[in-house]
């Protein structure tokens, strides 16, 4: 989680629009924009988004660190089981790399790989992202005299920033326009995490994917954060907790203080 000091950009990267959030004063609400942008076919699904930010990012006289987060359309995820030989977060990290290339196959390897060790005993949740994303991101923020400091999966800044309304035993859905990803808690550790893509009612689609994951500890309700435009229907089969403000949380504020 990030605090603001001062002047402070945070970025949301999506496939289909990029979000800045400026903070130009302690105390003072974030100035937001939001620029949308297509892809075209055969592109990287980050390309569109960084042209656009590009463009965008000329016309500012920024200076300093900036906090970036991804849309789950830009990240995958993988729940490591525990594993009593892994030695370190190196091994951890081969270990997630090799789980990553069983599943996708040789994609994996221009991914960059990072791991949430979730203690002793108990489950990791690994992180990729292209390679290619964070070069460019980097290069491109160093052509505009600001630099990374955060680069966060949404998953990851939702979490963070809303761990303490969750229950030990949780089903946190994050909705956003084209993409529910659904991460299972038990016991306040990671057990299971789908992101697929969504068409129509994303409620449904949860309660499908829970339903199918069979969890020893089925949660009671869906913890629902919902991000830009994205819907969560009311009166479905599983209560739900709306997370954040009432009218859904920008991309680029996901996980701020």
């Amino acid at each position: 989680m990030s605090r603001w000091w001062g002047e402070r950009l945070r970025i949301g990267l999506a496939p289909d629009r990029v979000e800045l959030a400026l903070r130009k004063g302690l105390g003072r609400a974030p100035e937001l924009q939001a620029i949308e942008c297509a892809r075209d076919p055969g592109q990287p699904p980050w390309q569109a988004a960084l042209a656009a930010l590009e463009d965008t990012l000329t016309g500012l006289a920024l200076r300093g660190g900036v906090a970036v987060v991804l849309s789950n359309h830009l990240v995958r995820y993988q729940v490591l089981a525990w594993q009593a030989e892994i030695n370190g977060a190196r091994e951890l990290e081969q270990l997630a790399r090799l789980q990553f290339e069983r599943v996708f196959g040789e994609a994996a390897a221009g991914w960059t790989v990072r791991c949430s060790v979730g203690g002793w005993g108990q489950a990791s949740l690994a992180c990729a992202v292209d390679t290619a994303l964070v070069e460019a991101l980097t290069a491109l923020l160093a052509r505009r005299g600001l630099r990374l400091t955060s680069l966060q999966p949404l998953l990851m800044a939702a979490y963070n920033g809303h761990r303490r309304a969750l229950p030990r035993n949780a089903a946190l859905a994050i909705v956003e326009p084209g993409r529910l990803c659904l991460g299972l808690l038990r016991n306040a550790h990671w057990v299971e995490v789908i992101s697929r893509r969504l068409q129509g009612d994303a409620a449904a689609a949860a309660e499908q994917e829970l339903a199918a994951l069979a969890p020893e500890a089925e949660p009671a309700r869906f913890d629902v954060l919902r991000i830009g435009a994205a819907q969560w229907p009311e009166g479905g089969s599983r209560p739900s907790q709306l997370l954040g403000p009432a009218d859904a949380t920008p991309l680029a504020l996901c996980g701020a203080t």
